[in-house]
């Protein structure tokens, strides 16, 4: 039996939610990032009067062992301030930049899973003129959503390219068929699919389920004009 699709006024609360995290995210990135830049500059510091006082190799190892994590978390914030920013204006970029963005969380979100990303970024890079957080989240939605059909050890690819003027970028998977019903996280109804549809209609572009029988592999493609201005 299909599930029955949310209502307007559950889409409306999802995403008055939905702006609130953004906001509540990008206040706590930036409460975050000061002190973390801060301990980066403080550490690079400490580490070059040590070298010059001739502390022993091991205390310099410790320091950059440290120096290493909170680099690590400062991609974090970054990404997080990244995707929390509205950027609602459309704006000249490609889908290559966009998806690069993502990949860090992507590759997070699949070692989660157990699974493994093949990325191929194309050989052509197409110019398009879309809203930059819409578009990012287009395709965060398509990855999410197959990868929620990818067994264990398998791999999820992603495929750039250009096809009759039009940028694509193509997610699948062995074994996935994408459907209208909603996947549930944390007891809640997300239906990703739809929402990236709806979403790649708003920036002019569309999204399509796609299947290989022969080749068992399921998914969807996301594809936009190409901006030649």
């Amino acid at each position: 039996m299909t599930t029955p699709a949310p209502s307007a006024d559950a889409l409306l609360i999802r995403a008055n939610k939905l702006e609130l995290l953004e906001r509540l995210a990008d206040d706590l990135a930036h409460e975050i990032k000061n002190p973390l830049h801060s301990m980066v500059i403080n550490l690079e510091v400490l580490k070059r009067r040590l070298a010059r006082a001739g502390e022993p190799d091991e205390v310099l190892r410790y320091i950059g062992v440290l120096g290493g994590e909170l680099e690590r978390v400062n991609r974090r914030i970054e990404l997080l301030l990244r995707l929390s920013r509205p950027g609602r204006a459309a704006e000249a970029t490609t889908l290559n930049e966009l998806t690069e963005e993502l990949m860090e969380l992507v590759h997070l979100e699949a070692r989660r899973r157990r699974a493994t990303v093949d990325f191929d970024p194309g050989n052509r890079i197409t110019r398009v003129r879309v809203a930059r957080a819409t578009t990012r989240q287009v395709i965060l939605n398509l990855v999410l959503e197959v990868l929620d059909g990818v067994e264990e050890g398998g791999t999820l690819r992603i495929a750039l390219s250009e096809e009759d003027g039009r940028a694509r970028l193509s997610v699948t998977a062995p074994g996935v068929a994408l459907s209208e019903i909603p996947a549930v996280v944390d007891g809640d109804e997300v239906p990703r699919y739809a929402v990236a549809r709806s979403l790649a209609e708003a920036v002019g572009g569309c999204v399509d389920a796609v299947s290989d029988d022969a080749g068992g592999m399921g998914g969807a493609v996301f594809s936009l004009p190409s901006d030649r201005g």
